[in-house]
């Protein structure tokens, strides 16, 4: 269970390049402060581009994480400092307020980071100049999301054993010419592990790399993959490169040996925590686009149903699909 003990916003002023602290926290009596803050702490742990780090003693941050009971404020805005002077010195990085909150999950003191992006909105104001009261438009540059909108990066840590969940997107920064994780690379000082989105795509290229090593059928091959990657998850909340391979490979050495070899050159974590929950729907259905436009999604449990579903390979080398059984037929539209 969470329970909110403290908040506090940190702004950028977009007119001075400066951050504008603040020496109070936010009012938590305040029934949309407090679900605000929830859904942001949700955004972070449901999420599939979650990533998971430990920071480690001698970490420059560890001794500010690990005080941050003691003066929340100050700390804050000691960790807004260090931020802020990264993001303003790279327009690539997009302007946003600071949103800390401290928090116990199940007793345990958490911290929460979230970095708000500013959106630009149409308002109106009014405009009372020579005895004529107008009302008129104006754009505000300093919209915040809503509780219900998506957020690109934020971080839940862990005070007890400084185990950090991360979401983050890659900015240009302009000291180092490239685009990097500037939140965990340059701000926390430390590497995650790849969230489970970019372990399932390390999965991918690596099958779709080993299909093409051996001239196998990247459909199937693939169709295969999301089936065992959603037996894995279902089934031990993990991603199992061992079933995976045995899976689509079986016997096969060969194919094995180039499998293990792509993935561990792309950086896989092997037995990386997953749900399936969160990896999203998409992983329900077995999707495919054929190259004369049709597509055609199939529930996974339905797949492998020869009653409902067959591909055919024709002897002039292409493929027809087959769909069974059909009782009734609903249009979408």
């Amino acid at each position: 269970m969470i329970y909110i003990k403290e908040a506090i916003l940190h702004i950028f002023d977009l007119n001075s390049n400066e951050p504008i602290f603040s020496f109070a926290g936010l009012d938590l009596t305040e029934k949309f402060t407090m679900d605000y803050l929830q859904a942001m702490i949700e955004k972070v742990e449901d999420s599939d581009n979650m990533k998971t780090g430990i920071l480690t003693e001698d970490n420059p941050l560890s001794q500010t994480f690990s005080t941050i009971q003691e003066d929340f404020i100050e700390m804050t805005k000691t960790l807004s400092d260090k931020f802020f002077s990264i993001t303003k010195i790279n327009p690539e990085i997009p302007p946003a307020d600071l949103l800390f909150v401290f928090f116990t999950l199940d007793e345990v003191p958490h911290l929460g980071l979230f970095k708000l992006n500013y959106s630009d909105s149409i308002t109106h104001y009014v405009s009372y100049e020579e005895e004529i009261l107008t009302n008129q438009l104006i754009v505000n540059r300093s919209i915040l999301p809503s509780a219900r909108q998506a957020i690109q990066e934020g971080m839940v840590l862990n005070l007890n054993t400084m185990e950090y969940h991360i979401i983050e997107k890659k900015h240009m920064i302009a000291e180092l010419a490239e685009k990097v994780y500037y939140f965990t690379e340059l701000f926390l000082e430390d590497k995650p592990q790849p969230s489970l989105k970019e372990n399932i795509s390390i999965i991918k290229k690596a099958v779709q790399k080993t299909s093409k090593a051996f001239n196998d059928e990247e459909f199937q091959v693939l169709a295969d993959t999301k089936e065992a990657l959603v037996h894995s998850m279902t089934e031990e909340n993990v991603i199992d490169n061992q079933v995976i391979a045995e899976t689509l490979y079986g016997d096969n050495h060969a194919k094995k040996e180039k499998f293990f070899e792509e993935i561990t050159e792309m950086g896989y974590v092997d037995r990386a925590p997953a749900e399936v929950a969160v990896a999203g729907p998409k992983y329900s259905k077995q999707k495919f686009r054929l190259d004369n436009g049709i597509e055609i999604s199939i529930p996974i449990d339905l797949y492998k149903d020869p009653e409902v579903v067959e591909f055919i390979n024709n002897p002039d080398g292409t493929t027809s699909v087959m769909i069974k059984n059909i009782e009734k037929i609903k249009n979408l539209f």
